[in-house]
Parts: C-alpha cells; structure tokens; sequence
C-alpha cells in the first residue's frame, strides 16, 4: 500500500532545486554589468543548471507521485506514470522559458537604449550558460516519458501472459499466423519472473518513479530512443551547444540587443506547454483549452514570426541603411542563422493557424462523420487488435487503484 503521505522527498528535491539557482545568482553578484562570463564561471553555471532543472523534476513527479496532494489530482483527472512525466516536463519547459524571457527583457531594456550592436550584458551570456544545461536534461525528460509509455503497454501485455499462466493456458505458442509478438520473449519466463517484472515496471498505485531494465524487459534504451527520435535530437543539441557557443565567443561581444529579443521568444513556450497539459488532463474540449490556444497563437505570431523581421528593421535604422540592403550586407553566418531560426517558426505556425481554423470554422464532414467514416474507423481499431479499446482499459486499470 502507498504511503498517501509523503513529502521528505519533495522538500529535499525542492530545496536541492532552489540552492542551485540561488549559488547560480550568487556568483553573478560580483560582476559588472559589461563583464565577460569566463568558461571556469560558465562551467559552473552548466553544472548548477543541470542541478537546477533535475533537482525541480523530482520535486513535481514526487509531489504528484507521492503525496495525498499529488494522488488526489492523479484520481481527478485519471493519470498515468506517463501522464504524470509528461505533465512535469512541460511544467519544467515553462520554466525555462520565463526565465529566458525575464533574462532578454534585462538585457534588452539594459544594452538596447546604450548601443544596439557593443553594448553588453553579462546576463545574456550567463543564463546562455544556464539554460544550456535544459536543453540537454530535456533529453533525458522526454526518454523517461517514453519509456514509461513503453512500460505501460509492457505491462498491459505482461498481464495478459500472467493471466493465461494462472488459467493454466500454454504460454508458448503464438496465436496463429506465425508472426512474433513483442512479448514473445516474456511468454516463456516462469511466473516468478512475471511477477517480478510487473513489479518493477512504475505504476501510479505505487507511486514509483523506477523504470524496467531496458535491454531485460524490451524496454527501448535512451541510446535506441535517440536514434529513432534524430530531428527532435538535433533541435536539442542545436539550440543548447550552436546557441551557446554563437551567444558566448563567436559573436565577438557585438549584438547583445538582437540576443535579448531571441531570448524573449520564449513567451509563447509557457502557453503552448499548458496546452499539452490541457490536453493530458482531458480537456480538450474546455474553454479554458480554446482561451489558452488563441493566446498562445498571438504570443507565437509576435514572439517568433513578427520579431525576428523587427530586429532586422530596427538595425537597419541603426545603420540608416534600406532594410533589404541592411541584411543583405550582413555577414553570411548571421544570415544562414536567421534563415535557421526564422523558417521553422513559420511551419509552426502555419499548423497552429490550420488547427485554429479546424476548431471555429469545422467542416461539415466533421460535424457529421459519414457512415463510411464510422466504418472506416471500425475497421482500424478492429485490425490493431482493438488498441484503443485495450489502451483506454489500460489506463483504467492502473488508475482505478486510487479510485
């Protein structure tokens, strides 16, 4: 039985997370604003960073884990291991990105009124050091999420197999057609190890944050995890380390202004995180859903469509140049960055404005799905096998505990 009571766990997490942000702040106490952040400084705020952002993780699993605060939010809103990872995630994104926010505003009303491309703050360059660290962890984050969605079908197979061995059914032929299972490796394991291995895999009723051995129980590990997920890899390790090495040495001092309005394009990141926790939480159909959605496409189109071509306009009043020519007569390196930042916030809006168009202005196929449709989509979830159906039964089973 859980202990519905428990929050040693969550106070030590929480103080872990706010004294490494606090020695973070500490050690920029003594600079002066046009200082230089030297590496030893910003291998130490890379450090407190990663401190930071895990030692904050731990505090919101183990708050919604592990006490009755947390268990009585899980049973609202019928949440698995999964959901709850995910939940904490894009609470930890939000984070980050407030901090990036307030950091540019800083810099920006500090840098932009003295010089737009030699003034400098030593703010831009330490939490480009700080915030290095998220980028990284946030890696490690999203792999916890899958392989928690790994264990919860591993599971919901695993108990499929025990209940055959305790019917006294035979475990080792496949059920026609001859193709292999993704458990036919577990169907073979005596019923000890069966239950070993539902043990072992997080469940809400436990309250556990542990995960199934990869290579042992078919849970895929964090290296095949990066393989298979390259584009969401290389966006994390651009933004984190090119970032980081643009904002801290290559730039030569210059643009500290242009740096502060990239660090506020964060501001849509909190709204579009609640968005995906709206969601988890099963209420997609709320208002507060729709409200939260129309404005994260406002602060989106403001903060990462119509910035970056502002900045560009405001330097080409800086250097009295047409605005065409003063990008143009940039350097070739700050081009191909804008062109790399600039066009993916383009995609991305483009889908945001084509699923806000789905949503106040519906077709009328999707007020009125067709027969053909309906029978479409029965034929779908008959051939998986119903996974729908055994996903949602899933979900039950494990949140029914706490019921």
């Amino acid at each position: 039985m859980v202990e519905k009571v428990n929050t040693q766990g969550c106070v030590f997490s929480l103080l872990y997370s706010i004294g490494s942000f606090g020695l973070a702040c500490a050690s920029l106490s003594t600079l002066d604003p046009s200082d230089r952040i030297s590496v030893q400084k910003g291998a130490l705020l890379i450090s407190l960073g990663f401190v930071y952002f895990v030692a904050l993780t731990e505090f919101l699993n183990k708050l919604l884990l592990k006490t009755a605060f947390g268990h009585n939010f899980v049973k609202r809103y019928r949440l698995r291991v999964s959901d709850v990872l995910e939940i904490t995630n894009k609470l930890v994104s939000a984070v980050q990105a407030a901090f990036s926010c307030i950091a540019g505003l800083f810099v920006c009303r500090w840098s932009c009124p003295r010089n737009f491309l030699h003034a400098s703050h030593f703010l831009s360059e330490s939490y480009a050091w700080f915030a290095a660290s998220y980028f990284f962890y946030d890696l490690w984050s999203m792999y916890k999420i899958y392989a928690a969605e790994a264990a919860i079908k591993l599971k919901a197979k695993l108990l499929g197999v025990q209940a055959e061995n305790n019917n006294g059914e035979a475990v080792n032929g496949a059920a026609g057609g001859g193709k292999a299972t993704a458990v036919s490796e577990e169907k073979v394991l005596p019923h000890s190890q069966l239950h070993e291995a539902l043990e072992d895999i997080p469940s809400v009723e436990r309250g556990t944050l542990s995960f199934v051995n990869p290579c042992k129980m078919g849970i895929p590990s964090f290296a095949k995890y990066l393989a298979s997920h390259p584009l969401m890899v290389f966006h994390h390790l651009f933004i984190g380390s090119y970032g980081l090495v643009v904002i801290s040495y290559l730039r030569g001092g210059l643009g500290d202004c242009v740096f502060s309005f990239m660090f506020m394009m964060e501001l849509s990141t909190p709204f579009v995180s609640f968005r995906s926790i709206l969601s988890v939480m099963g209420l997609k159909q709320s208002k507060l859903y729709v409200i939260n959605g129309l404005v994260m496409l406002v602060t989106f189109f403001w903060c990462r469509v119509f910035l970056m071509p502002y900045v560009c306009y405001y330097y080409s009043q800086v250097i009295n140049k047409p605005f065409f020519e003063a990008v143009w007569n940039l350097p070739w390196g700050c081009k191909v960055s804008i062109l790399a930042l600039f066009l993916p916030q383009l995609y991305w809006f483009r889908l945001m404005v084509r699923g806000a168009v789905k949503v106040f202005f519906p077709s009328k196929t999707n007020r009125k799905p067709t027969v053909a449709a309906a029978s479409c989509a029965h034929e779908v979830v008959a051939a998986n096998g119903g996974s729908a159906n055994k996903s949602s039964q899933s979900k039950d089973s494990e949140v029914r505990s706490l019921m």
